[in-house]
């Protein structure tokens, strides 16, 4: 792994016998020097033959930091155990893997419907990541997506981020994929076993059929093990990486990018029509007190509105703009490869 310097995006800390780092969206302005993010050969290079690098991806809620932090043997440090989201930016923890005897770098990622940022803001920080390491050659050994065993159904959000997952990583990297059921404790065993099959059978079934395992995590700390033992090293890395790399594609254009969008399109469709009915309704009713609760819906549904147009906005914005602010009038942009953000 890279050194750190004063201009890198990590932080350090260290946690029992493991380290810890963060890419905060915060430190970006700070940066000093791109090169480090944008160097290095279009494809993957090993820069450690020792080291595994494994993505914990997956919806806010499903156990990605309590299923770090068993690896880790950390306890329950950093855990959300209340609805609001836990992980709020890519973090990358170091461990040993008594198995293969091998250091292990975990990186744990904020899912999609955070509860303080935007869809945009985390899909940004994953391709931040990705995109670095890409560029750095530094292989991804597999990506882990977890869910939630106890789910009883697919709901929207869980869909989304499901199909946010899919068209990030690309079919052509499913052999690299494991999707690990969580929360086994919580669940009938005959139940949840029951829920798996289904799930296999439709909702991953294209993703299995094209090479993706599936696993079973029960909050113990020999059932992580099992998680990471045997996973295979990447062949392809995600669809991503190469689509803003190789073909040089801005964040909009990509596959993870064009879901989004459709997904921004379709709140905004349904946010709309809502407005459109609560204004019919408040015109239609005689009563005072309805009126002005209907009208305080209105304003409500309307910022919403606003919010997500604006966040659409903020995904046809260029990669690096995004992330540093407008272009400045002078002209002068970061140097970044040959990355092109016009």
């Amino acid at each position: 792994m890279r050194s750190q310097g004063p201009a890198d995006i990590r932080t350090f800390a260290s946690f029992h016998k493991c380290s810890h780092y963060i890419l905060s969206s915060a430190t970006y302005p700070a940066l000093a020097d791109l090169s480090f993010v944008m160097s290095g050969t279009n494809g993957p290079r090993a820069e450690s033959s020792d080291e595994r690098i494994i993505v914990v991806m997956g919806p806010t809620g499903v156990g990605k930091t309590t299923f770090i932090n068993c690896v880790a043997r950390r306890g329950d440090r950093g855990v959300g155990h209340d609805i609001e989201s836990c992980t709020a930016e890519v973090a990358l923890i170091k461990v040993e893997d008594p198995i293969q005897n091998r250091k292990v770098v975990l990186v744990d990622t904020p899912g999609f419907d955070d509860t303080y940022r935007s869809d945009i803001d985390i899909l940004t920080d994953i391709a931040t990541f990705l995109v670095k390491s890409y560029r750095k050659g530094v292989p991804l050994d597999t990506i882990l997506y977890l869910h939630r065993i106890t789910d009883k159904r697919m709901t929207g959000s869980l869909l989304k981020n499901l199909k946010m997952f899919v068209s990030l990583c690309g079919i052509g990297s499913m052999p690299t994929v494991t999707i690990v059921t969580t929360m086994w404790s919580e669940v009938n065993r005959e139940q949840g076993e029951a829920r798996e099959q289904a799930l296999k059978k439709r909702m991953w079934f294209d993703m299995i059929d094209k090479g993706c395992s599936v696993k079973e995590f029960d909050g113990t700390y020999q059932s992580a093990l099992k998680v990471l033992d045997g996973v295979s090293k990447a062949v392809e890395g995600p669809l991503l990486s190469s689509e803003m790399v190789d073909k040089r594609k801005k964040l909009k254009a990509t596959a993870a990018g064009s879901e989004l969008s459709k997904e921004i399109k379709s709140m905004m469709r349904q946010r709309k029509a809502a407005s459109q009915k609560l204004q019919e309704l408040a015109k239609r009713s005689m009563n005072e007190e309805e009126k002005r609760v209907l009208e305080e819906e209105i304003d409500e549904n309307n910022q919403k509105i606003k919010k997500t147009n604006e966040e659409h906005t903020v995904l046809r914005m260029g990669f690096f703009e995004r992330l540093f602010g407008p272009k400045p009038e002078t002209g002068l942009v970061p140097q970044v490869g040959s990355i092109q953000q016009s």
